[in-house]
């Protein structure tokens, strides 16, 4: 199926991206009409296509918690000054990006109680980040959080494979199974970075996990 992929940071996707209207991104734009997605068996439906496969939701599951558990590992053995410095990405820092990655995590367990995803779409990461001004209270926090999903994940294990509800988001609804995706590869994308950005800084990770290794998992070939 012909298509056109643009990037808002460039002229050309710049313009492309204002004459549609200025969507939220990322967006796909039928007949003129943008919709925001969160995940791509979003785009399969919009389509009318079949959605495309992908892990069972028990085994995306355990990957986060073990990108989760890499992250927390990860800032715990970090200066508090290369926490709190920019990053390429976007000039976000480690703490930033934690509460980008890592925070939305903590929301997965009441999303499969509730049927509903409460992580918005208005930017509160820097505030959030604010709330957290040691090396340590922010490991603390990712900790926690690893803690807290791995232990739902491991009590739902056998459910997980065979309940998959219906999930309202603020980027649309989407079975449970998709969102895990999508947390999957949001939280693998942005340790990939932290990664790259410590490797830089000459600093070798202290979990040196690869999320290139998780089973299905496409990322961008750009880090940044």
């Amino acid at each position: 199926m012909p298509f056109e992929s643009v990037d808002r940071h460039t002229a050309e996707g710049f313009a492309r991206w204002q004459a549609a209207g200025s969507p939220a991104i990322p967006s796909i734009e039928i007949d003129g009409t943008s919709t925001l997605i969160m995940h791509v068996s979003q785009v399969a439906a919009l389509l009318g296509l079949p959605a495309p496969p992908a892990p069972a939701a028990t085994r995306l599951a355990y990957d986060i918690a073990v990108v989760v558990d890499s992250w927390a590992a990860n800032v715990r053995a970090l200066p508090w000054e290369l926490v709190v410095a920019e990053s390429p990405s976007r000039g976000r820092s480690i703490r930033n990006l934690t509460m980008n990655a890592v925070y939305p995590i903590s929301l997965l367990p009441a999303a499969y109680a509730t049927g509903t995803f409460e992580w918005g779409l208005v930017d509160m990461d820097e505030q959030l980040a604010r709330g957290y001004g040691t090396t340590e209270a922010l490991a603390d926090f990712a900790r926690r959080v690893h803690d807290e999903y791995a232990a739902f994940v491991f009590a739902h294990e056998d459910v997980l494979a065979e309940s998959d509800p219906w999930i309202d988001a603020p980027r649309g609804r989407m079975r449970f199974s998709d969102l895990l995706g999508h947390q999957r590869f949001h939280i693998s994308f942005h340790h990939r970075q932290v990664v790259a950005f410590l490797q830089e800084r000459g600093v070798e990770p202290a979990h040196p996990f690869r999320v290139e290794h998780l089973d299905g998992l496409t990322l961008p070939g750009s880090v940044f």
